[in-house]
């Protein structure tokens, strides 16, 4: 499943609230605003990632003041709602993304869940090990890997910086990672997963990572490294993830001893 450029367009267009503002109603302004736009956000009639009509706009539009409304957004940006960012405007926020802790391909997972995701592949490189990469892969220091960076989107949002490294010998071709996603790739050329481990972080967005994933600079992610294994116990691949945490969570099964 995939959005189309023609898609992301429309959502840049923005969403027009057609209320009318009643004065003598006991009902406050701002929740007159916020109340059916609650409403709208929750039963899907306004799209994850739709950009909202800007506060000056619609403050003029309906004659009211500008902190009206910016209280009324505000009640919904901190229900998690809508997301607000200088230079971007308001949105509606996507629905947090749980997932539970598992040898497992995003992609799919996503999927499965009912979401639509498309994957932009932003580099692709051949490259010589370095020490640091030779310890994690188990290779010799100057063996030819591959290393690849893809951003993946969830439904119409930015949600995770991916960063890997693949011995080159069984890493996806370039075409074939920017159409499938990659644990499929390594299946398609009989590569099987059969174990890793991994280490779940956080941290706050570089500069670079802010750009690329649409955050405020130091915005909080969800950090992930993981180390594959195949069927063999040769490492097929180290991993460096971050998420944008507003949008991801991660879930634990949790039993007494």
């Amino acid at each position: 499943m995939t959005t189309t450029k023609s898609d992301e367009e429309h959502l840049d267009e923005p969403f027009i609230l057609e209320i009318t503002i009643n004065r003598d109603s006991p009902v406050a302004l701002h929740q007159q605003i916020s109340v059916p736009l609650e409403r709208m956000i929750t039963k899907g009639e306004i799209l994850p990632g739709q950009t909202i009509e800007d506060e000056v706009s619609l403050a003029n539009r309906l004659q009211i003041s500008r902190p009206t409304v910016r209280r009324a957004f505000q009640d919904l940006v901190t229900k998690g709602l809508l997301s607000r960012r200088r230079g971007v405007g308001t949105r509606v926020s996507p629905s947090p993304v749980q997932r539970q802790v598992k040898l497992s391909s995003l992609n799919e997972d996503l999927i499965k869940a009912g979401h639509t995701t498309r994957t932009e592949v932003l580099r692709y490189e051949v490259r010589f090990a370095d020490e640091d990469i030779s310890k994690k892969l188990a290779c010799d220091e100057g063996t030819e890997i591959v290393f690849f960076e893809r951003l993946r989107w969830l439904d119409n949002s930015r949600l995770a910086l991916m960063q890997n490294y693949v011995p080159s010998d069984i890493a996806p071709s370039l075409t074939d990672l920017a159409r499938d996603g990659f644990y499929h790739c390594l299946a398609q050329s009989g590569v099987h997963l059969q174990s890793g481990y991994q280490q779940i972080g956080a941290k706050n967005a570089s500069d670079y990572e802010a750009e690329i994933l649409h955050v405020d600079p130091s915005a909080a992610l969800v950090t992930m490294k993981r180390t594959s294994y195949d069927e063999s116990g040769r490492i097929v691949e180290y991993a460096t993830h971050c998420y944008d945490a507003a949008q991801y969570a991660v879930t634990m099964p949790l039993v007494t001893a």
